[in-house]
């Protein structure tokens, strides 16, 4: 949802298409990442809150961010080179006045036409990740293992 909001309020962007959208995201077009409800500090509050009423609801978001936090910072980490642990602190965006150029230093490369779908599931690609050319004989370069000494 907060991928939605920043993409309108703070991106700027009108195309409401869920391709559009998704390619915007996976082609590392994002110049800033408020994203309220991807932090720690939202995290430690819903769990004070759930805690403190028994909300069933509540522990409902406390448990969901538990899981979608550590994956987004181990899937989403490959585009930083120092890893994106200290990127899910709120404080520590603000004071970068939210801007992604100031997280992520490897650019993923440009979809490539498959469809919605298969952009969604394959998620964003490293330029530097691309597949290597077949050579002559048709297969694809490998690195030999080394011999053991």
């Amino acid at each position: 949802m907060d991928h939605a909001v920043d993409y309108v309020l703070f991106e700027r962007q009108r195309d409401l298409r869920p391709g559009s959208f998704l390619r915007y995201y996976l082609e590392g077009k994002v110049q800033r990442v408020v994203l309220v409800l991807h932090s720690y500090e939202l995290l430690a509050l819903l769990a004070a809150v759930a805690w403190l009423t028994g909300a069933d609801w509540v522990w409902g978001w406390v448990l969901g961010m538990l899981l979608h936090l550590p994956l987004d910072i181990i899937f989403n980490g490959k585009f930083a080179s120092g890893g994106l642990v200290h990127f899910y602190s709120f404080i520590v965006r603000a004071r970068a006045g939210f801007r992604a150029d100031r997280f992520v230093d490897r650019r993923p490369r440009p979809l490539a036409a498959e469809g919605f779908w298969g952009a969604f599931f394959k998620g964003a690609r490293l330029a530097d990740d691309a597949p290597k050319a077949a050579g002559p004989s048709g297969a694809r370069d490998t690195v030999a293992p080394r011999p053991a000494r």
